[in-house]
């Protein structure tokens, strides 16, 4: 490789490789936090949905008891 070449690969003393390794790097940790969230927004509604789902059969249980009397 001649040293144009050499001069071209690199920007001051920063390798363009490097770049692209923190730049893959980031991307993985962006997705790593984005699944967290995304876990962690799931399970907040679908415990929500419990929670409204519960409330409906307790109802339905009181109703059904205050039936029976």
């Amino acid at each position: 490789m001649s040293l144009s070449a050499a001069k071209f690969f690199t920007t001051g003393s920063l390798v363009v490789g490097d770049l692209l390794v923190q730049g893959i790097f980031f991307l993985v940790l962006a997705s790593v936090a984005a699944g967290v969230i995304s876990v962690g927004m799931t399970s907040r509604k679908k415990k929500r949905q419990l929670d409204r789902l519960e409330e409906k059969l307790d109802l339905l249980i009181r109703e059904a008891h205050n039936k029976e009397r």
